[in-house]
């Protein structure tokens, strides 16, 4: 009953399979392999049947159940090798309809005229008969060859070989390495269902106990579906090498003790009887030394294989993470450089940065490529739209999305002779590509390679961003003038702010970074002249790595807001690009805030700001109004956790937001400066123009601590003017 169970079981599975897959992969691809999968699945279901029959002893029954199975087998059969023939390109034309009608009338003459029974027993499994052939010439050696036969060597053998050797051409001549692989698990589609149903044929004749599992060869063709369904949603290539390791990994990790571990034990057995105790020691003892043996073999083989190691991507985010971008741009540079080559074992490494408009320079190249890029090209703005920052050249055939832009595409790797590239951009405006060279160990870029580039991505940003914004030597100069020359620049980015010019308000603000660079920033933001977004933040780190990313959130805030008019929407964006493009670690505090002069109204978001004030003229009293806040960056989405608030703006009225720099700061005793030293300063100083409360908390802060300050300082002072009507 069990293989009655497993048969229909097999069909159940790959019925539900098809359906699967036809919602879930191309269209073109897909149905030929639903096809097959179904003809499987019925070839599945009539077994169960004739094994079930073989219950009841009625030949009848059972024969014409076996003949429908055998004519469902040979059109499988002829469905896989068009498959093979017609591989990549599945259009049918006056051929092919020929091929199925030829092959598929032959079975059929032979399944209804020439065949006499099939016949499922316990004691023979399955046994099918057919007439015997009358040949014009007697073979040597050869008894009664029989039609049964003849359906053997064309349906079994024949077909499928047709198929395989046109699938062995079409690999020997295909250029991308994908196109090799898909078609490889093609062929071994064919060489497992040969070798189950070889193996099967020889257990079920040769031990009479297992005569009935010759009834279980659909496990093969179950397994020849999975194969070519393998075939078709492969997209990336992978690393033979890799995967040879691996396998001898297991090995020498799993294997190679546990078989002398059983060595062991059958060498000791004898002991057991007669010396039980012995028995157990000298196993005990003799297990210890082959975990040894094996921990140290172990070992030997790693650091031969260093090299080969494709889970590389803990060890290449600890090593870019380490980067120290206060060297000099050079230092930096070849630091990243020798990182790529020696932990993904790249034969180059060539980054091509946005130095002139819409165009693409050389600024490192470890093969001296002189090239430029135009960025105005179908390619880049297929890239683009398709939102696809990692492409590998064996994409180009395999991906649909590519069809359009393939030759173009394919010029542009020829063209600096890589295998991979990674696009470093802002938004919709491209600032840089990072292009990387084949592998000098022979592999291909696979599956693993393209997860670890997309999870990483936010490394490569920063390092193409480093080198567009402060590395660019017609820029800085000289080495020596660098560090001092990205100060310079960061300081101009920080002060590109939109002065608020409307005669309702006054606002002033300071941004003082304790060590030259910072992640400290206010910026004002014009949407009209009734509406301004306003922003504090700060953004974790110290130093330049700090500064890099307040640059870039800063820049694409900007970016955003050309995209959305949507106040929490923005943060949000803001959020998931810290999340996802940011080297981990980086998270934001700060507030975020719409000022409406128009409708005298403050909308405001929270996103862990430490300290927002509110001095109201009605009640002369200073109070916090920032509630609870949300760090940016922690999670992917804060759609559910961020909430937008708002407050009424009367004449009079002042607000007053400020960052932990001026909160936690601390005097040689090791006490805080406090809120409360805030607020006190808000009231004492309101009569003082915005601009003049901030520096006023600048000064007093740096009078409180007697030393210079350890942490970035930034305040924002908002006044609403009295003599203004509201």
């Amino acid at each position: 009953m069990i293989f009655v169970i497993l048969n229909i079981l097999f069909a159940v599975i790959l019925i539900w399979f098809t359906m699967m897959i036809d919602v879930k992969t191309d269209e073109e691809k897909i149905r030929p392999l639903i096809n097959i999968t179904l003809f499987v699945s019925v070839v599945a279901l009539f077994n169960a049947a004739s094994v079930m029959i073989s219950f009841f002893n009625n030949t009848k029954i059972s024969s014409v159940i076996g003949t429908l199975m055998l004519l469902m087998g040979a059109m499988l059969s002829v469905n896989y090798a068009l498959y093979c023939l017609m591989y990549p390109k599945f259009k049918s034309n006056f051929l092919t309809i020929a091929f199925q009608v030829i092959f598929i009338g032959c079975a059929v003459y032979i399944l209804f005229f020439q065949f006499d029974s099939l016949v499922v027993t316990s004691e023979n499994g399955i046994v099918i008969t057919g007439k015997p052939m009358d040949l014009p010439i007697t073979i040597e050696g050869v008894s009664q060859i029989t039609w049964m036969d003849l359906y053997y060597v064309i349906y079994i053998a024949l077909l499928p070989l047709i198929g395989v050797l046109s699938l062995l051409v079409k690999m020997a001549t295909g250029t991308q390495i994908v196109y090799r692989q898909q078609t490889l698990f093609t062929i071994l589609s064919a060489v497992i269902v040969w070798g189950i149903f070889g193996l099967l044929f020889w257990v079920s004749k040769s031990y009479p106990a297992f005569a009935m599992y010759d009834t279980l060869f659909t496990a093969g063709l179950v397994l020849m579906v999975l194969m070519l369904y393998k075939s078709v949603t492969l997209s990336e290539s992978f690393d033979v090498k890799s995967v040879l390791i691996s396998l001898g990994k297991f090995f020498y990790t799993f294997l190679f003790e546990a078989i002398l571990a059983g060595v062991l034990f059958a060498l000791l057995l004898p002991l057991r009887q007669e010396q039980p105790v012995q028995f157990v020691l000298f196993y005990l003892l003799g297990v210890l030394v082959i975990l040894l043996i094996g921990y140290n073999l172990a070992k030997f083989l790693r650091g031969r294989n260093k090299n080969y190691d494709s889970k590389y991507s803990r060890r290449l985010e600890e090593k870019l993470a380490s980067i120290d971008y206060e060297d000099s741009s050079d230092v930096v540079t070849q630091n990243v450089v020798d990182i790529l080559q020696e932990t993904l074992d790249v034969s180059s490494v060539e980054i091509l940065i946005e130095l002139k408009e819409r165009f693409l320079s050389v600024a490192y190249s470890s093969t001296g490529l002189e090239v430029e890029l135009p960025l105005d090209t179908n390619t880049f703005d297929l890239l683009l739209n398709a939102n696809r920052s990692v492409v590998f050249k064996s994409h180009i055939e395999s991906d649909h999305i590519y069809q359009g832009v393939q030759n173009e595409l394919t010029g542009l790797f020829e063209k600096t002779k890589s295998e991979a590239l990674i696009l470093l951009r802002e938004g919709r405006h491209i600032f840089g590509v990072l292009f990387l060279g084949a592998k000098r160990n022979g592999g291909a870029y696979s599956d693993y390679d393209f997860d670890t580039f997309q999870n990483l991505y936010s490394y490569f940003f920063v390092i193409g961003y480093y080198m567009k914004n402060i590395a660019n030597e017609s820029v800085v100069g000289t080495v020596i003038r660098e560090l001092q020359m990205s100060g310079q620049i960061i300081q101009s980015i920080q002060e590109n702010i939109d002065i608020i010019n409307n005669p309702k308000v006054d606002v002033g603000y300071i941004s003082v970074s304790a060590h030259n660079l910072g992640g400290e920033f206010v910026d004002f933001i014009r949407l009209t002249d009734e509406r301004y977004i306003m922003v504090i933040g700060d953004v974790s780190g110290k130093g330049i790595n700090a500064s890099m990313s307040m640059v870039i959130l800063k820049s694409l805030i900007r970016t955003f807001l050309s995209e959305t008019k949507d106040f929490k929407e923005l943060v949000q964006k803001v959020n998931y690009f810290i999340r996802m493009n940011l080297p981990k670690g980086t998270f934001l505090a700060g507030l975020f805030a719409l000022v409406d002069f128009k409708e005298n109204t403050m909308y405001y978001i929270n996103c862990g700001v430490p300290a927002l004030f509110m001095y109201n003229q009605a009640y002369n009293n200073v109070i916090e109004i920032q509630g609870d806040g949300r760090i940016l960056g922690f999670v992917k989405d804060v759609s559910k956790i961020v909430k937008v608030k708002k407050v009424k703006l009367n004449p009079g009225d002042i607000i007053v937001a400020c960052t932990d720099g001026l909160i936690d700061s601390e005097s040689l005793r090791g006490e805080p400066f406090g809120k409360d030293r805030v607020q006190k300063s808000i009231h004492e100083n309101m009569a003082y123009p915005a601009d003049k409360m901030a520096k006023f908390l600048h000064s007093e802060l740096l009078e409180f601590t007697s030393k210079e300050l350890e942490d970035d300082l930034s305040v924002i002072a908002v006044k609403y003017l009295k003599n203004v009507k509201a």
